[in-house]
């Protein structure tokens, strides 16, 4: 978080996200209402992806990379596992309007651009663009 929202969101917000969503209590209920899948590297885990299934979706909660491990495929292939397990569904990602770590991910991989969303995150006004990318797409 710190190192791809460091030119987009205020300090403060992210330190309030951070604290928020990935507190110890927060994660276990994260792993329990979710599906969490991990890529490890050298036995460790480089990167996680966390999938909701909706009736009519998936949604990509979240898709990171340790920023020293990015640019190994480690998000494509979490991806591709997600998209494999639910092979009928389109797959859905709220992004940062100018994340320039995801964007350009979710472009590469056939994702679209539909609809913006405005959001309230600890205080700051922010605006998510939601990518799709459809069933066998």
């Amino acid at each position: 978080w710190r190192a791809t929202y460091l030119d987009l969101l205020r300090p403060e917000t992210v330190d309030w996200f951070l604290d928020r969503a990935y507190s110890e209590e927060r994660v276990a209920l994260r792993i329990e209402r979710h599906e969490t899948w991990v890529a490890e590297v050298a036995d460790q885990v480089a990167a996680f992806a966390e999938s909701a299934i909706e009736p009519d979706r998936v949604t990509l909660v979240a898709i990171y990379a340790d920023p020293d491990r990015r640019r190994l495929g480690l998000g494509s292939a979490l991806l591709d596992a997600i998209r494999s397990a639910h092979p009928d569904l389109p797959v859905a990602a709220d992004v940062l309007v100018g994340n320039t770590a995801g964007e350009p991910f979710y472009v590469a991989r056939g994702f679209v651009p539909e609809e913006d969303v405005n959001e309230e995150l600890g205080g700051e006004n922010v605006r998510e663009r939601r990518w799709w990318l459809r069933s066998g797409g």
